[in-house]
């Protein structure tokens, strides 16, 4: 039996901190109710599905599961429990620095929570009372330092972080304190650096005020496991800005032997204050109790929750859909069988709700272990239906995709092509890869070839 918790979260999204609302946990359940002064400010709450427009003055009641401890929009703000996340581990050891020791999954998880849910990706800030968020927002930003020579001067190695255990140095401790992280089990760190890009100064996430940083990830490469990803993201990265989708601003980069990505945040406007966004699993989550994680849904599923009647999560429906069916079919042809629930999310900007910048669209399936055409279903590939003596196939499932969406097939194939010619120099770039070994650039040029075959009859 749990004690009852209580906490609050705040906001600036409207460029002032403001409170939200109050979160109280007991052993069944989580609720949430939004703060009156905030119910008139007419800014959108927690998440599209979780809103003040739907809620009111009435309290969010979300039973417990082993899965959510919380609203799924709070319940992302902690990284997931497991024995390689080391954004969890990171906060972890930070917590035992400061006397707080281990307790059950549920305690660990508020203690996350209530220590650094506040900063990170998205728009909500968690904190254990209002005096904190107060003193919070009222901290300046720390003055960036140069992370490479500070490194190098205390003798701190990034490969002895990269082995997933603890800083032996307490250096990577001191430096970034409770500074929450995003999910994964590649080492991601929210830092800041001058608004000019990357120079090797980088800072904590930018506060209040601070309108001469940047917001960033910086992604760091376990080469033992994952070589060349770096390389593979800013590919991605490079082919989904050719195709004509949004991507963020980024820097790759190498110190003391280790390869790192630094990513400009989009979660963030131009004076740094944070834009509303929720991931598609926190949203469909919400409103559906049978989800439990970020494969638990179908492509054709995302597209009827974007065309739901009763509620309008997007403006532009049909544009939304066709982002819809323009990614998955781009993470085919690029190899990027990763392509889930928390690799989508919506974003409200300047009042118009749409899909955000594209972010992590690596081509994870030159790694082998990682070898899936799709991370979820579409158009029932796989799958025997209408009595039929063979399973859809991979083209038949596209067309039935495509149609799920209400497009014709001639909508379909302009897609298609448009893709084939983008990505036709895809082999070229890849072999020209120089982290990536040279058996996963093989593996990764096969598989495009493959796709692009299959693709290329339709």
């Amino acid at each position: 039996m749990i004690r009852d918790a209580h906490a609050v979260a705040w906001t600036r999204l409207s460029g002032t901190p403001v409170k939200m609302g109050e979160l109280h946990v007991t052993e069944s359940e989580s609720r949430f109710v939004y703060d009156l002064s905030f119910l008139d400010t007419g800014l959108p709450g927690l998440g599209l599905v979780l809103s003040p427009k739907i809620y009111s003055q009435n309290t969010i009641r979300w039973s417990r599961t082993e899965r959510f401890n919380f609203h799924p929009p709070i319940q992302s703000l902690i990284p997931p429990s497991g024995e390689h996340n080391f954004q969890r581990r990171l906060i972890m050891n930070y917590l035992a620095t400061i006397g707080i020791i281990e307790g059950s999954d549920f305690d660990n998880d508020w203690n996350i929570l209530t220590f650094s849910g506040h900063g990170g990706i998205g728009h909500i800030d968690v904190f254990s009372s209002d005096e904190k968020a107060v003193r919070w927002y009222a901290t300046p930003t720390m003055p960036q330092q140069d992370f490479l020579k500070k490194k190098s001067s205390l003798g701190f190695s990034l490969k002895n972080m990269l082995t997933w255990y603890e800083d032996k140095t307490g250096y990577l401790l001191d430096f970034i304190g409770p500074t929450p992280s995003v999910n994964g089990a590649i080492p991601k760190l929210l830092l800041s650096i001058p608004k000019s890009g990357w120079n090797g100064q980088v800072g904590l996430p930018t506060r209040f005020g601070d309108t001469q940083s940047t917001d960033i990830i910086l992604k760091l490469e376990k080469d033992t496991a994952y070589p060349g990803i770096v390389e593979l993201e800013a590919l991605g990265l490079d082919i989904h800005s050719k195709a004509g989708f949004q991507t963020p601003r980024y820097w790759t980069t190498e110190f003391e032997g280790i390869h790192a990505i630094a990513i400009e945040r989009f979660d963030r406007d131009e004076h740094n204050n944070p834009v509303f966004q929720e991931s598609l699993f926190s949203i469909l989550a919400s409103g559906n109790r049978n989800i439990h994680n970020h494969y638990d849904a179908s492509y054709d599923q995302i597209g009827r929750m974007l065309d739901n009647p009763r509620l309008t999560l997007i403006d532009d429906r049909r544009a939304a859909k066709k982002h819809l069916l323009k990614r998955l079919l781009i993470s085919f042809l690029t190899g990027n069988g990763d392509l889930h629930l928390e690799n989508m999310s919506l974003q409200i900007r300047n009042g118009i709700t749409d899909f955000s910048p594209v972010y992590d669209p690596v081509p994870m399936r030159a790694y082998p272990i990682h070898n899936i055409l799709s991370a979820m279903p579409f158009g029932n590939y796989g799958e025997y239906i209408n009595k039929q003596d063979k399973p859809v196939g991979f083209t038949q499932a596209i067309e039935r995709f495509n149609h799920s969406l209400g497009f014709d097939k001639n909508r379909l194939t302009a897609i298609i092509n448009e893709l084939l010619n983008i990505t036709e120099d895809f082999p070229q770039r890849v072999k020209a890869l120089k982290t990536l070994p040279e058996q996963n650039k093989k593996f990764l040029i096969d598989i495009h070839k493959d796709i692009k075959q299959k693709m290329s009859k339709l």
